[in-house]
């Protein structure tokens, strides 16, 4: 699972981005330059080791224990190498004893933010319940099923994660200090219930024992063959698709519109390593898959609702069908 965004901000705010040696206490972060992004020159270092084979290493933690706040101290580059050459000195429970006092310094002698320190952490686990969720660090995979092969599908495990989602996101007491994260998180929400609603009107399950829900193919419900029919309802089907598709893609970008705000007031370095979320298309008429990054163009990350997005999805940079169909309505959603 690895440090949680959390468990970092927690680290870090708590620590006054300091190395916790007393002799050091040197500030680990430097300042924005009028050219560059601030600098982080710490270290995020594990008291017991994150692998048993590592300084500290044999211990009765778990691996997610290890890389939890509790395990956690902060430390500049020289001091993090010092602890691991010199294991034996820096015992377990010195570590704990260095982090402590150095805690406590902070409060005796920083006078810190602490109404900072505690939204911060607030929103920090919405963000990481949001990253779990809507499977963040595996969007790509699962969105593949929803946009591939004329037939959007999902993992039930999926689908379950987005519902509870969608109202954990609705229930959601916020803290009122970082009023663009919280309007995208809001954005995302919406554009999730409307995907929700939209897959679950033609949904089924293969069978008791499937893992998956797929999209029915319900033009085969027609008893008897007539062409006019048939056409109406294959078009149907097809504009139902692509509405699915197309609501994927507007998430999509609703969540690299988060990524965005959330490095501009939480973390700078969030997601720097992993990069945008990225879709996957295909097979196309030369049976290639394709892969696509999506991102809101200037001014058009207000998502206007599930009637006014029909109207004009097929604006976005990237789409799959166009106009709009009163079968999608509330009122029609039974």
């Amino acid at each position: 699972m690895g440090i949680t965004l959390k468990t970092r901000k927690m680290l870090w705010g708590r620590s006054a981005n300091r190395c916790a040696m007393p002799d050091c206490r040197k500030e680990l972060v430097e300042d924005e330059t009028e050219t560059d992004d601030p600098s982080v020159i710490g270290d995020e270092a594990h008291i017991v080791a994150k692998e048993e084979n590592g300084p500290r290493g044999k211990s009765d933690l778990t691996p997610e224990q290890r890389d939890t706040f509790n395990n956690l101290i902060l430390l500049c580059k020289n001091h993090h190498k010092q602890i691991d050459d010199q294991k034996e000195k820096f015992s377990v429970s010195l570590l704990h004893e260095i982090k402590d006092q150095h805690l406590k310094w902070i409060s005796d002698n920083l006078s810190p933010d602490r109404d900072k320190q505690r939204d911060d952490e607030i929103y920090a686990t919405y963000i990481d319940k949001w990253i779990d969720l809507a499977g963040i660090n595996h969007w790509k995979a699962w969105t593949s099923y929803m946009l591939s092969g004329g037939q959007p599908q999902i993992l039930k495990e999926d689908y379950d994660k987005l519902r509870i989602l969608n109202e954990y996101l609705l229930s959601r007491i916020w803290p009122k200090r970082y009023l663009n994260v919280e309007k995208a998180f809001k954005q995302f929400r919406l554009i999730l219930g409307d995907l929700i609603n939209v897959f679950d009107k033609h949904k089924e399950s293969r069978g008791e024992e499937s893992e998956v829900y797929i999209t029915e193919k319900f033009y085969k419900r027609l008893q008897t063959w007539d062409d006019e029919a048939y056409r109406k309802i294959g078009a149907k089907f097809d504009y139902h698709v692509d509405l699915v598709q197309d609501l994927v893609c507007e998430l999509t970008r609703s969540g690299n519109n988060l990524c965005d705000e959330i490095r501009k007031n939480i973390s700078h370095s969030y997601r720097i390593n992993e990069g945008i979320l990225l879709i996957e298309t295909g097979p196309d008429s030369s049976f290639s898959y394709n892969t696509v990054r999506l991102e809101y163009e200037q001014d058009q990350s207000e998502y206007p609702g599930l009637e006014k997005f029909m109207d004009i999805r097929s604006q976005r940079n990237y789409h799959f069908g166009s106009g709009v169909s009163e079968d999608y309505f509330p009122r029609h959603f039974q």
